[in-house]
């Protein structure tokens, strides 16, 4: 590793002592280190050095520089002691004993690192030169405005950010003013290394002066991306942004504004960077027509024909514009709605962290019992008083009309059309696909079978179940029922997580697998097992336990029934109160059961894609690039289907791994974000009241989950199976309060953080053990 000018990274210690006196765009606080060998013969003399420093007089940081640590193969990063603010040789020898204890083998040549503690900083982070997913050459930067130094390291700080800039443009501004060296100290330190992959830890104290903490190679498995190449790409990312400002004549609001979490999540549902065919297949099934036409069915203004979703190079975004002029009634005056789309969208992008509830902070779009309050807040914001009026008038109208009338009941049995849409043995491995005609027209006709009786009417339901659950919240803000029972309410409502872990205890094998094994964690994801393909990844057959009783069914008393009635009356609606309990309870199950249901169908169009790829020659891996209108194509003759497919793959491929080279914001507001970018902090939503410490597991990384805090990315229904494990906790990083893993939480009274970010999401999966403390609104990394 040594370059040009001699610097070579060794050890922590040995890396900051011979960086201390080339940096100038940091500085290096002063050190002093000694190995294992030599503290066991010398201790006392070791002792004496440290101490008869000017710098040792005060509080002083023992740090740990294992010859383990910060290797070109691992940075081995927060896994050994590190032990601050120690004075005097007693606690000085403790904290070095300590230390060296910490480390997993007593190798001589280990090293302790010994320095003046660095108090009151303004800011601390790790910083890299490239982004360490993906080798692309951004300079990212995660950090906390907090005055500890491992304030992001140690995973102690909720108030991470993370800012991302194309490292080769110049143009490109600190996130802040006080991270304005960090990008400069990245390029000098590559410079005076020669590595172009480097990390960095840092500080900013009190004066505002940059500290550099830690210097090591940045571990990163992908293949490097070239500038030129990144920037081509990066460019393209820049002009479609900019092309899909452009909005469609029935789409309100003067600005584009683009998100991976409000309205049909696709962050959640399919993933930051979705494969072709996931995508293609969330777009024909959701966010192309279907989206539009259940919305306009429930009495919202017409978006018939405009897309919800786009993509920047793969990368799949909500158009908020669209999404926001879909919430407004069909008959609002289009003034008014114009004026309502405007407002929200400048909310929005004034406090970003709010991406992920955009519906239950943003925007109105149904009339519950405290409507009155959000739309007396629009007064500030120049709506007049017959404005909103007019607003809330129509709120109403479309409110009782969907909570009285039959839509909603047409749709639950629209759901059940689907049967037609099913393969002969539709859950078992295998189930008849691969059959002549299993893609082309009949693959195009099972999608939109599944679409018009299984989509469509789901995503009507699932509208009616938000505006289920911001009534059901507002029962709970009057008074009427008590946190506790809106938990035994959604517990009786026999949804699918519930029902799951009770057949799991009581049903044999193969029964449970023939009724929930088309579920699958990737529902649009052709790579991820279904449950009865891989029935030991999600279950411990040897673990279960026949003691799940249904829970007890909520029945209101009278004096609630007269209570909601009085509400009903207060607001001007025409239906009772047993009719309101019922419209909310059928509600929120119909949404979880038509997810169950169209699932089922989507699930047996993956197998067969699947299986017909494996009779060409073309493997589950190959098929995830070829979107679902080239296999909708397909004709009778092998030979042809094998070259169009062969064509598609390599497309699909290519386009991906530019994909994977571009990282954007949670919400775009300009092309210039395709250059740089800070991420807002998230804000975590807490489910239930309860509270748990246990052991993290991290799923997706094939972590046991029973007894543990299970992590996964998404908040996709296919986790399901994780709630018949054992968990005691769960986090996304992915999910708004109303998300599927969110219901069947609260159902199943498992404490949840659901939407923590990525940046949060990252720290914690790395953590020993969390303490959630869902009332409290608290979660605490364990060391």
């Amino acid at each position: 590793m040594v370059n040009r000018v001699g610097v070579c990274l060794g050890t922590k210690a040995e890396s900051l002592a011979r960086l201390a006196p080339l940096v100038t765009t940091a500085r290096v606080l002063p050190l002093h280190y000694f190995a294992l060998h030599e503290w066991r013969m010398s201790r006392e003399r070791l002792l004496d050095e440290v101490l008869r420093q000017e710098w040792a007089a005060g509080a002083l940081i023992v740090r740990s520089s294992a010859v383990t640590e910060d290797t070109a193969t691992g940075s081995q990063a927060g896994r050994f002691r590190s032990l601050t603010g120690r004075r005097g040789r007693a606690e000085l020898a403790a904290a070095v004993d300590e230390v060296f204890a910490s480390y997993d083998q007593q190798r001589p040549d280990d090293q302790v690192l010994v320095q003046p503690e660095l108090t009151g900083s303004r800011a601390s982070g790790v910083a890299c030169s490239c982004d360490p997913s993906s080798g692309a050459p951004y300079a990212v930067v995660n950090w906390s405005e907090d005055d500890r130094t491992d304030a992001v390291t140690g995973g102690r700080s909720a108030a991470l950010r993370i800012s991302y800039g194309a490292a080769y443009d110049r143009s490109t501004t600190a996130p802040t003013p006080l991270l304005a060296g960090v990008w400069q100290l990245l390029a000098e330190l590559s410079e005076l290394t020669g590595q172009s992959r480097i990390e960095v830890e840092f500080a900013v104290d009190a004066e505002d002066e940059l500290v550099l903490l830690q210097a090591r190679p940045l571990v990163c498995a992908a293949t490097p991306v070239t500038p030129a190449a990144h920037r081509t790409v990066l460019t393209k990312v820049a002009e479609r942004i900019a092309d899909a400002r452009h909005a469609a004549p029935a789409v309100l609001g003067g600005r584009g504004v683009f998100g991976v979490m409000p309205d049909w999540n696709p962050a959640e549902m399919i993933g930051l960077r979705p494969r072709p065919l996931a995508l293609s297949l969330y777009r024909r099934l959701i966010t192309d027509e279907v989206w539009a036409r259940a919305r306009h069915r429930y009495g919202y203004r017409d978006l018939r024909g405009v897309p919800l979703l786009v993509d920047f190079a793969g990368l799949a975004y909500i158009d908020v514009r669209a999404s926001a002029t879909s919430f407004i009634p069909r008959d609002v005056p289009t003034d008014l709605a114009g004026r309502l789309v405007d407002h929200w969208l400048e909310r929005l992008v004034a406090s970003p962290h709010l991406h992920d509830k955009v519906e239950s902070r943003i925007v109105v779009s149904a009339h519950a019992f405290r409507t009155g309050e959000r739309l007396a807040e629009l007064a500030d914001a120049g709506f007049g008083a017959e404005d909103r009026a007019t607003l809330r008038t129509h709120l109403r109208r479309l409110t009782n009309r969907l909570v009285s009338g039959r839509l909603w009941e047409e749709d639950l049995a629209r759901l059940r059309r689907l049967d037609s849409a099913r393969v002969p043995a539709a859950h078992a491995p295998g189930c008849a696909a691969g059959q002549p005609g299993c893609c082309g027209p009949a693959m195009a006709s099972r999608l939109t079978v599944c679409a018009e009786s299984g989509t469509e009417p789901f995503a009507a339901l699932a509208r009616a179940a938000f505006i289920s659950t911001e009534l059901l919240d507002d029962l709970v803000a009057e008074g009427v029922l008590s946190p506790a029972e809106k938990v035994e309410f959604i517990g009786s409502l026999g949804l699918v997580a519930g029902e799951l872990q009770r057949d799991f205890t009581a049903m044999d094998r193969q029964p449970f697998l023939k009724k929930y094994g088309h579920l699958r964690p990737g529902t649009y994801d052709i790579l991820s097992p279904r449950y009865d393909e891989a029935p030991e990844r999600y279950f411990d057959w040897s673990s279960r336990r026949r003691d799940s009783d249904r829970p007890p069914v909520f029945k209101p008393s009278a004096l609630q029934l007269r209570r909601i009635d009085r509400l009903i009356a207060r607001e001007g609606f025409t239906f009772d109160a047993r009719r309101l309990l019922h419209f909310i309870g059928a509600a929120i199950r119909g949404r979880e059961n038509g997810k169950f249901d169209f699932t089922s169908v989507l699930s047996d169009t993956l197998v067969e894609i699947r299986q017909y790829g494996e009779r060409l020659g073309f493997t589950a891996d190959d098929m995830s690039y070829v979107d679902c209108a080239t296999l909708s194509t397909l004709t009778g003759d092998p030979a042809k289907n094998r070259r169009v497919l062969s064509e598609a793959v390599d497309r699909g491929r290519e386009a991906y791994g530019d994909s994977r080279t571009v990282c954007l914001p949670p919400l775009v507001t300009s092309e210039d974000d395709a250059w740089s970018f800070v991420s807002p902090q998230a804000q975590p939503n807490f489910v239930t009241h309860g509270r748990v410490l246990a052991p993290v597991a991290d799923i997706d990384a094939g972590s046991p989950p029973q007894g543990a805090i299970a992590l996964i990315a998404s908040a996709d229904p296919g986790y399901d199976w994780l709630f018949a494990c054992g968990i005691r906790g769960l986090v996304t990083a992915f999910g708004g309060v109303n998300s599927h893993m969110a219901i069947r939480a609260l159902e199943l009274g498992i404490p949840a953080v659901v939407g923590v970010g990525e940046a949060l999401f990252r720290q914690w999966s790395h953590a020993r053990a969390l303490d959630i403390d869902a009332a409290g609104g608290m979660v605490a990394v364990l060391p």
